[in-house]
């Protein structure tokens, strides 16, 4: 009994997972260009609404392109996230709304895009903790829950973390009083050829607008 407490105290802490750990996993797990859908419900002005997008990533340029489906108001739309700036493209009015990156946010979604491809940037913004692990089902996923550090859109985040292949596949973001203001999981996630180009495109006569 008394070997088995000690073999347990000496393997406990190899054992125990941090945040910082759990996200360092992603980062080396995510290196390779990739595409998923990310697609759940969000709060919009008029109630909850669903939303599905297209999430193509560069990590190694610190690239991202997320192309939205739904909802309606915003099917058309494109944001482009690279090191400093987001591109925010608006069909209806045919322009790219260029912000600095910690200032954007996506015209009517309201939180920052670079959550979905970028849990290490998140994780300055969030206070993580790790409360622990759920099945989901693409697998037994790490638990991560914040409170968000000044105003980000959102007051409290639930990220889960797939353990196989340690990468995103939920996000839940609730308001100060525990509303959920968006469920969002990351389906369909493969490795892509992608290029910096393709990432970058957009219509040759929109309209450009630095703010």
């Amino acid at each position: 009994m008394r070997l088995l407490l000690t073999l347990f105290l000496v393997l406990a802490p190899a054992l125990a997972q941090s945040v910082e750990e759990i996200l360092d996993r992603v980062e080396k797990n995510l290196t390779e260009p990739w595409q998923a859908v990310v697609r759940g419900t969000f709060q919009g002005p008029s109630g909850p609404e669903e939303l599905e997008a297209r999430v193509y990533a560069i990590p190694k340029e610190d690239l991202f392109r997320i192309e939205f489906l739904k909802p309606a108001s915003l099917e058309g739309n494109f944001t482009v996230i690279t090191a400093k700036e987001v591109w925010n493209y608006l069909y209806l009015t045919n322009q790219v709304i260029i912000s600095p990156r910690e200032k954007a946010q996506v015209q009517g979604l309201g939180f920052s895009p670079q959550t979905f491809g970028d849990p290490k940037a998140l994780a300055k913004e969030v206070s993580l903790r790790l409360v622990g692990e759920e099945r989901l089902p693409e697998g037994v996923a790490w638990k991560l829950a914040g409170q968000a550090k000044g105003n980000q859109g959102f007051a409290q985040l639930e990220l889960y973390v797939l353990k196989a292949d340690p990468r995103p596949v939920r996000f839940l973001f609730r308001d100060e009083g525990g509303k959920v203001l968006a469920d969002l999981k990351v389906v369909a996630f493969r490795r892509a050829n992608l290029t910096p180009a393709a990432l970058k495109r957009y219509p040759k006569d929109a309209q450009v607008v630095r703010r």
